[in-house]
């Protein structure tokens, strides 16, 4: 009978066992070995780039031109502002009429100005007034000859639109 000390098998599984141990320590004895690195401070950085120890300054860049953006005039029959299908800004929305209504944004939706937007548009038909939390119900359809006047919580007119 052989002892676990003489035992080939066991020898060999002692040694596995302590390889990581022996890697990791001549790994860790590497560590710090290499005493001639540069410092950290930046004439030693300029150093190792190739700047030397005066840093010369880079030349200003110039900032290129700029130029204003500009916004195309409103095509014929439409209202100014940036465009929207079947809105005052679209010119097919003369077929309701919700390119007349300009003048009537941003202004209280009460009984003297809802008249001043009839007199306006020349009827009373095909025309209504969509409070605040319905917009589900108004499809924006330049061809439809109903107008719909959007009013926000404050019974303000925020858009005309057709449809």
């Amino acid at each position: 009978m052989t002892s676990p000390m003489t035992n080939p098998k066991t020898r060999i599984a002692d040694i596995l066992r302590a390889a990581p141990f022996a890697l990791a320590a001549i790994t860790l004895g590497a560590c710090g070995s290499n005493t001639d690195q540069p410092a950290n401070d930046a004439d030693s950085f300029a150093a190792r780039i190739g700047g030397g120890s005066e840093a010369s300054p880079a030349p200003t860049p110039n900032p290129a031109a700029t130029v204003a953006p500009s916004i195309a005039a409103p095509l014929p029959g439409a209202a100014p502002g940036p465009f929207a299908p079947g809105t005052l800004t679209d010119p097919a929305s003369a077929n309701c009429g919700a390119n007349l209504m300009g003048p009537f944004i941003g202004k209280l939706a009460d009984q003297p100005t809802r008249v001043e937007i009839i007199t306006a548009l020349g009827r009373n038909d095909n025309l209504r007034f969509v409070p605040f939390g319905n917009i589900g119900t108004v499809n924006p359809d330049p061809t439809n000859p109903r107008l719909s006047i959007m009013l926000d919580a404050q019974n303000i007119i925020r858009d005309a639109r057709c449809g």
